[in-house]
């Protein structure tokens, strides 16, 4: 059922006029749920839409414009009985003047503030920008720390930490860097495996204690060999563009990434309510698989990651990998997430690394499942329709098959997988790694970072 009808609305204390220029909506209803979609015309700035079944039970929805320049506004809790009206009126700006459609009359209970263009989210509209220029370290009113040995639930070997020597500011750029942990006047050889690593001791917080993240006890298993730096957006995003200027590491297991998680997990835990991954690459001069392909540092690779489980991951049928023979490393390159209601497509330097288009059918659909859909409340874009943040993080090997036993690497891999002792391994051959881990070069380093709502 599709009605529209005229509703009554409160004209502010700016200037409405009477226009012609708006165009009639397109209004879909579906279950529980109503759709506005509207072409775009020249000069629109914002668009909101006052709505209800009567004029004294009203809701205010804020369009969104996708890259296609349509307008779209959906409220998934809106239900219409079979027989009921849809009563609503559209508020924009056009050329600098508001306007109203239909123009009426009035509701002069609605609050002012929800039409304010300062209040609207406009396409084009940069909600975060960080050129890195301020400081020695990330600004903490923008960024968050990860301090935590829990391993990013891959069985990582470093210890994420809030140091100086970790995450700084240079000349205007950002340094993400692993040190080794005897490096620390704190720790040597001999307290690896019989000290203690108590973060809150250490740095005053601990900011994720799963798998023993918060202390560890070298007697039960040797402390994080290699310490490293991971930070989190304040700033969250849903549907816009997100550009990272970076020059990613180089050296053996070094695993660097930029990646977005969701601020709420509406659907679950990992991965029912998704991941975003614009950028992970493997340090390694040399990452061959059995089909003599080179996954190390001369590629980068994007992925969506969702599904109800773990073992249920479509992962596979949204991923991309793009190749630089010069390594992508040896330069600063620009990775860019495209994200709207209607697709998710990463570039690095406008070169297409992963292009995923919303199923027709939703995501579930997509990956094949069965059972219920986890994903029904949300919109067509599910998971990925919720607020996300940005993540900037270097990570050192891992027991999760990044980095797998039977690919051939520039140096033998010192652990093997299924290893209770992966990092003690790892740290065991380390005159073969470090040598590849030279200077600055082992961090990622950031030039600037940038959100842009649509």
């Amino acid at each position: 059922m599709i009605i529209g009808c005229v509703l009554l609305m409160s004209v502010l204390s700016v200037l409405s006029t009477r226009t012609n220029d708006l165009p009639f909506p397109k209004i879909s209803s579906f279950e529980n749920g109503v759709g506005f979609m509207l072409e775009d015309i020249p000069g629109l700035r914002f668009l909101h839409v006052i709505y209800g079944k009567n004029e004294k039970d009203t809701e205010v929805g804020v369009f969104q414009q996708a890259v296609n320049g349509m307008w779209y506004h959906r409220n998934n809790n809106f239900k219409l009985e079979k027989g009921e009206k849809l009563l609503y009126r559209l508020v924009a700006e056009i050329g600098g003047k508001l306007v109203q459609f239909p123009f009426d009359s009035f509701l002069e209970w609605l609050e002012p503030k929800l039409f304010s263009p300062k209040n609207a989210v406009r396409r084009g509209t940069i909600v975060f920008r960080d050129d890195f220029d301020h400081g020695d370290q990330p600004d903490k009113n923008h960024w968050n720390y990860e301090v935590s040995m829990y391993g990013g639930y891959n069985g990582e070997f470093q210890v994420y930490t809030p140091a100086k020597t970790n995450a700084f500011i240079r000349n205007g750029h950002l340094f993400l860097k692993p040190t080794l942990t005897i490096n620390d006047a704190r720790f040597d050889e001999h307290k690896l495996t019989t000290g203690v690593m108590d973060l809150h001791e250490m740095y005053g917080v601990c900011s994720n204690a799963n798998n023993n993240g918060c202390r560890r006890d070298g007697h039960n298993g040797m402390l994080p060999p290699v310490m490293s730096a991971k930070i989190t957006s304040k700033t969250t995003i849903r549907y816009g563009k997100v550009e990272v200027r970076a020059r990613i590491p180089k050296g053996d297991w070094i695993w660097p990434a930029i990646w977005m998680l969701p601020k709420d997990s509406k659907y679950g835990q990992w991965p029912r309510s998704g991941e975003i991954d614009m950028m992970e690459s493997r340090g390694n001069s040399v990452a061959n698989d059995p089909n003599n392909h080179n996954h190390g540092v001369t590629e980068v690779i994007s992925t969506l990651h969702w599904g109800p489980s773990a073992s249920h991951n479509g992962f596979m049928k949204t991923h991309g990998g793009r190749q630089n023979n010069n390594g992508w490393n040896s330069d600063f390159h620009v990775y860019t997430l495209d994200w709207t209601q209607n697709h998710i497509i990463v570039t690095v330097d406008n070169q297409e690394v992963m292009h995923v288009n919303a199923p027709a059918g939703g995501f579930f659909h997509f990956g094949g499942f069965t059972g219920d859909n986890i994903w029904k409340a949300g919109e067509h874009m599910a998971p990925f329709d919720q607020p996300f943040y940005l993540i900037l993080n270097v990570a050192i090997g891992g027991t999760s098959n990044f980095f797998p036993d039977n690919w051939h690497y520039d140096a033998k891999k010192p652990w093997a997988n299924s290893s209770p002792h992966a990092n003690a391994d790892f740290w065991a051959h380390r005159f073969e790694w470090e040598r590849t881990w030279v200077g600055d070069n082992v961090a990622m380093e950031i030039d600037w970072v940038q959100m842009t709502q649509y």
